[in-house]
């Protein structure tokens, strides 16, 4: 812009007016297609940084995700266990571990032991009421009950051990039976 100007300003400076004009004409449309050509960049620049934002929050969310159960995992956990803490919920806190859990994986290998895990998070989560069940690790799970007094954590946690203890497994490719797989649990209200 500040050569256009001085070009401009030049320009008015010849005796002839017609070639003024036509300078400043070409000036004008030469300033017009720079707008459009930053315009452009600043677009394409947008659309990139929208675009690795929505990257960053995907990968945020896989961060706190456990890849093999799809369940929150330990950080998501601890996450949400400080908020709920600092905000005064009623909490009570369940660490689950599934009982003899080693004996699954070696008499039937790591990859019935993911499907066990897998399966055993599900119904953990399908039978916890909405509340937070995340993998703590290895075989732990932990299950946070907002707003719940002990005797209904108790219940629902309860109800949780009982379906999965209900489930019989098989492996997949041998149709081998697993048999029954239980878990332990410990149970807590929290007080501040």
């Amino acid at each position: 812009l500040q050569a256009s100007a001085e070009a401009i300003a030049a320009s008015r400076d010849r005796p002839q007016d017609g070639i003024a004009l036509e300078e400043v004409a070409r000036i004008t449309a030469s300033m017009i297609e720079r707008v459009h050509v930053a315009e452009t960049q600043l677009d394409s620049a947008t659309r990139e940084a929208s675009g690795l934002r929505e990257d960053l929050e995907a990968a945020r969310k896989d961060a706190r995700r456990d890849p093999l159960t799809g369940l929150p995992n330990r950080r998501a956990f601890a996450e949400s266990f400080a908020a709920q803490i600092n905000a005064g919920s009623q909490l009570c806190l369940a660490m689950c571990d599934i009982d003899h859990f080693k004996q699954v994986n070696d008499r039937f290998g790591h990859q019935v032991g993911d499907r066990v895990l897998k399966a055993i998070g599900d119904t953990m989560a399908k039978h916890s009421g909405g509340h937070l069940v995340s993998r703590y690790g290895g075989e732990e799970f932990a299950i946070l009950f907002s707003g719940l007094t002990l005797e209904q954590a108790d219940a629902m946690l309860t109800v949780a051990r009982e379906a999965t203890a209900g489930r019989f497994f098989r492996t997949r490719d041998g149709d081998s039976p697993v048999g029954h797989v239980t878990f332990s649990a410990g149970l807590i209200a929290l007080r501040e």
